[in-house]
Order: C-alpha cells, then structure tokens, then sequence
C-alpha cells in the first residue's frame, strides 16, 4: 500500500489503495475519476493520491459526484 503522511497527518491513498478502500478494481477507479465520479486528487510530482479521511467521508455521504462534492474536514484538537 502507498500512503504518505503529510505535516498535518492527511493520510493520502494512491489509486490503487483508495480503489480497494471503496471496494473497486483499480480500473474502475481510473474511469470513475476521468468521469468525475470520485473526490478531486492531491497531485505529487506526476502521481495522484487521494485524502483518506476524505474517503470514507464521501462514501459516508452516499459517494455523490465530484461537483456536487464539499468535503468539510473536521477540526480535532
């Protein structure tokens, strides 16, 4: 699995990880992206990754489409 942990502890999922994380192949994850069906990426370099808490807030949401998508990420202390 390839996560990285960012500055403020965002764990960030590639394709592949965020494809089994909702329970698709990671084709089906590529066409659902290029359709804007899944949340916006985070790009690295030439990679994308995907917020895993935003994730399962949007599967936790029904997984609507990307432009009907507000992710509001919760404030911990």
């Amino acid at each position: 699995m390839k996560s990285f942990v960012t500055d403020d502890m965002i764990m960030l999922l590639a394709g592949r990880d965020a494809a089994l994380l909702c329970g698709v192949t990671s084709r089906v994850w590529r066409v659902w992206h290029k359709m804007g069906y899944t949340p916006m990426p985070v790009k690295i370099g030439k990679m994308l990754f995907w917020k895993h808490r935003e994730l399962e807030a949007w599967i936790d949401a029904g997984c609507p489409r990307r432009e009907k998508w507000v992710y509001r990420e919760k404030k911990t202390k």
